[in-house]
């Protein structure tokens, strides 16, 4: 009897868990139709040594975006490097999205998430052939040494970088220095604003040189390829 029980009650959970189909809620259906379109049309524009950036849902991106001294719009950042034909987007991230806190790679599905983020564009370098060759070889390297995301974001250390600071630093060593990003120095609320973010001293914070998202992009070695934007802002 206790088996016979066990039996019909094991046919009433697989009855209430498969024997009805939720309906789908198919106002919603157009919206995703339109975010997988652009990131499909995104993946199919891009090409190797192009900057892709995003705008993360998470609140403290709120408060990174707020670092960006000229256009406020994103958070993150990433290179784009193909492999065996696909293209990758290799960046340093911390927190739930990359446990390791090590250099990853990402597919652009992956990396622009509308579950995570809000929008992305992409952007891309005058470089030419052997600038983009250098610039892969450079990330290859430090993805194969497992460089680790900067919690000090020092840009003095080249062990530990943030996202900004690596492709910075990349583009640099890929163009010998023709291509610099320039560094940004925090105001007094934003170094208060950034000492209480990532718990380093104020005395500390005060004194900081950043890469901030947007100066890699907002030069004149840079232009705009398209952006999108999965809802209003």
């Amino acid at each position: 009897m206790k088996q016979l029980v066990t039996i019909l009650l094991l046919f009433y959970f697989l009855y209430e868990s498969f024997g009805t189909v939720p309906k789908q809620n198919t106002s919603t259906i157009p919206i995703i139709n339109n975010i997988n379109k652009m990131i499909k049309e995104g993946q199919s524009l891009l090409k190797e040594g192009d900057l892709v950036v995003r705008l993360n849902r998470d609140p403290a991106s709120r408060y990174i975006k707020d670092f960006n001294p000229h256009d406020k719009r994103y958070s993150h950042s990433g290179i784009v490097l193909f492999e065996n034909g696909y293209p990758y987007i290799f960046h340093i991230v911390n927190g739930e999205e990359n446990p390791g806190n090590k250099l990853t790679r990402d597919s652009l599905s992956r990396f622009c998430d509308p579950r995570h983020n809000a929008a992305y564009a992409i952007y891309r370098y005058d470089m030419n052939t052997d600038e983009i060759k250098k610039l892969k070889e450079c990330i290859n390297k430090w993805y194969g040494q497992g460089v680790r995301f900067d919690f000090s974001f020092n840009l003095q250390s080249d062990d530990r970088m943030y996202c900004s600071e690596m492709i910075s630093k990349a583009l640099a060593e890929a163009t010998n220095k023709r291509i610099q990003i320039e560094t940004t120095k925090l105001t007094s609320s934003q170094a208060a604003l950034f000492s209480a973010y990532t718990h380093l001293p104020f005395a500390y914070t005060s004194k900081l040189q950043i890469i901030a998202i947007d100066e890699l992009y907002t030069n004149p070695f840079c232009h705009l390829v398209k952006e999108y934007s999965y809802e209003k802002r």
